[in-house]
């Protein structure tokens, strides 16, 4: 291959302009409603983790499922910035701006300057990456380290990029003027190199302990050298030198990984499996889903998106005319595949899928459809000639088309659609904070979530962490709730991830068997359920004999909660005790309802569920079993004072139909028994 002169890249103005464009847009988008939503559990987890020492963060992340590296850096820009959402997320807002600057850099070495402009622009409007560039956590930033490590790679092997050569130039052939000058520039081009070496091994070694997952970048790395030595390094003078480095080098990253592993090798082995299994192909097509319209488009709605995307990347392999065309390719195409590969190898034992780890190989796939792009262009419209002006201006138009049919629906569901919000514990702990009373108390039910809930709680309300052991033990555990229960006068119970945290579910059976629920809401992934806890009195229990259907009979009831005198406040409980008693086995699947009635009939609370806290479906019942059933109606804040009718009665589950009620001598009560009343005071 012909030398080219050492001279720095000379860009034209407009391409300037549209790359400075393209950052100016991956700011805005990753910058954009970046507080608009909540911390998540394992944000929380970073910022707890990350406020501590560095010796902490070190020893808790040993302890973790992640390396330190990001904790330690998201430390020390927290004690420049400070600890809001903003600030949090910011850090992951740069290296998500910083992504897009070095997919830009690696097309241009291998591909001509509108290749690299689409795929900048590509790269700022991903929703794939601008989500993950809005959240503080570390994965933004290990695509970010494998994206540095990918261009060090092919900077530092001494391949001639279209920036300036980087190979040694013949000295026998050139004048003897022209000799001295010649050794310099080789003087600077390897010391360039070296400088290249040192970034590489870098990057590398960051990436490793940012995420367990990088080391398929180890995989794709050592694909990239290979195909360059099967290329080019072959034939080489110096290739046994640069072989050596190379093997070296693996070896120096591997031992600066070593301690690490040898710390936490018990914790990488007890990982358990996150992911059903799943076959190759449908890696393949959840992959190609997520890296080309992010995961807020449904997989049928996008499907002629996705199979654009693919062709166009199937379009950016097609050989070129030059080597290092096909060496740029070959290298893109080991970036894309090989976290694939190593997650699906990882996974044929312990299934691990999750669309995060696959973000590092995002840049690889969208600088391949940006090249899929202008070699289309340039082979149908073009017939494979030239054409500056030509080029660019379909090439920026193909990017406009592209942002808006594939990138902007999915950006507007991330930023606007609650489907795709993040778990909102902003919200829950503003409503547990707003609606506090003396005696209040916050249940947490899975460890992970408290970190986030102490990072928005502003309240007095006592927290309670249950279960405290993995596996939970069912005996301890039950003498926790009710010790948790006998501290407390209302219980808010935060439930999320029950099924790994508590799958028996010992919390929250307990709690349906001593405490009332009143309300049960989801916010996202994650149940915020609200208990009025009271001692039902035993003198106060009501026969009732009140048939329920032709299977069921409520025998006797208790009412209690408020005041002593049958009074509540604004906030209180009101607490209600059902004793049922299946008179045969129920054929049917029942709902209870309880309703607040004002003066007028209206309802102005509730509380619908099926028994004992949605655990005991009426189709469970055995002939002659009787079922003790809690429930507690909350009483608004805004509730006018005033007189208030308790009623209560069933419905079917499948078409809300309520079961007609007869007392014990058979006279028809309607679809509805009113227990007793409350007077609301001030």
């Amino acid at each position: 291959m012909d030398a080219r002169p050492l001279t720095p890249l000379v860009f034209k103005h407009k391409e300037r302009f549209w790359l400075l464009v393209s950052l100016a847009l991956a700011f805005a988008l990753r910058v954009y409603l970046l507080a608009g939503q909540s911390l998540w559990n394992d944000e929380g987890t970073s910022v707890a983790l990350s406020s501590l020492s560095p010796e902490a963060i070190i020893a808790g992340a040993a302890r973790d499922i992640h390396p330190p590296l990001y904790y330690l850096l998201l430390h020390f820009w927290m004690l420049a910035a400070g600890q809001t959402e903003f600030a949090v997320r910011f850090l992951s807002v740069g290296a998500g701006v910083l992504v897009v600057a070095v997919s830009f850099r690696f097309a241009l070495f291998f591909f001509e300057e509108e290749v690299a402009i689409i795929a900048a622009f590509l790269c700022a409007f991903s929703p794939f990456q601008v989500d993950y560039s809005q959240e503080t956590r570390m994965y933004i930033w290990v695509a970010l380290f494998g994206a540095v490590a990918a261009l060090a790679v092919v900077k530092m092997l001494g391949w001639q990029g279209r920036d300036g050569p980087s190979q040694a130039l013949d000295l026998e052939r050139e004048p003897v003027g022209q000799k001295l000058e010649t050794r310099a520039r080789n003087l600077e081009s390897g010391i360039t190199r070296y400088v290249f070496w040192f970034v590489y091994f870098d990057a590398t070694v960051a990436a490793l302990y940012t995420h367990y997952f990088a080391a398929s970048v180890l995989v794709f790395e050592n694909l990239i050298f290979g195909f360059w030595f099967l290329l080019v390094g072959r034939k080489r003078q110096g290739r046994r030198a640069t072989f050596l480095a190379w093997v070296v080098t693996q070896a120096l990253i591997v031992l600066a990984f070593v301690p690490w592993y040898l710390y936490t090798r018990a914790q990488l082995a007890a990982w358990p499996a996150i992911s059903e299994p799943f076959n190759l192909p449908t890696l393949v097509w959840r992959a190609l889903n997520v890296f080309s319209v992010g995961k807020t488009l449904d997989p049928s709605a996008a499907l002629i998106i996705v199979v654009a995307f693919a062709i166009l990347a199937l379009a950016g392999l097609v050989p070129g005319r030059e080597r290092r065309d096909d060496f740029g390719a070959l290298s893109l195409l080991a970036w894309t595949l090989a976290p694939l590969g190593v997650l699906y190898v990882i996974s044929l034992s312990r299934p691990a899928y999750d669309p995060k780890f696959l973000l590092l190989a995002v840049p690889p796939f969208l600088i391949l459809v940006a090249r899929g792009v202008a070699r289309i262009y340039q082979a149908i419209l073009l017939r494979g000639r030239h054409s500056s002006s030509g080029r660019m201006g379909y090439a920026y138009l193909s990017i406009a088309a592209l942002a808006a049919v594939a990138c902007i629906p999915a950006l507007r569901n991330y930023y606007e659609d609650p489907r795709y919000a993040r778990d909102d514990y902003r919200a829950i702990l503003q409503e547990i904070d707003q609606n506090e009373k003396p005696g209040d108390g916050i249940l947490v039910d899975a460890m992970g979530q408290i970190d986030v809930v102490k990072y928005y709680h502003r309240g007095h309300q006592a927290l309670y962490l249950l279960p405290r052991m993995r596996p939970p033990d069912p005996q301890e555990t039950r003498a926790d709730v009710d010790d948790m229960l006998g501290k407390v006068g209302r219980l808010y119970a935060i439930y999320w991830a029950t099924a790994q945290s508590d799958p028996q579910g010992i919390v929250e059976s307990r709690l349906a068997q001593k405490a009332f629920k009143a309300e049960d809401r989801w916010y996202g992934d994650v149940r915020l359920a609200l208990y009025g806890v009271g001692a039902i009195s035993q003198g106060s229990v009501q026969k009732s004999g009140v048939k329920v259907g032709d299977e069921i009979t409520l025998e006797s009831f208790w009412l209690g909660g408020g005041e002593a005198n049958g009074t509540a406040h604004r906030g209180d409980i009101v607490l209600l005790s059902l004793n049922w008693r299946a008179d045969r086995s129920p054929t049917g699947r029942y709902k209870v309802f309880v309703h607040l009635l004002d003066s007028d009939g209206r309802v102005v609370a509730q509380r619908d569920g099926e028994p004992v806290g949605d655990t005991r479906i009426t189709t469970s019942w055995r002939a002659g079993e009787a079922v003790e059933d809690h429930y507690g109606v909350l009483i608004p804040a805004q509730l006018p004072a005033g007189e208030y009718r308790i009623e209560v009665g069933m419905y079917r589950a499948d078409n809300g139909a309520r079961l007609a009620m007869t007392d014990a001598e058979g006279q028809a009560l309607g679809d509805h028994l009113i227990l007793g009343s409350v007077r609301v005071i001030q």
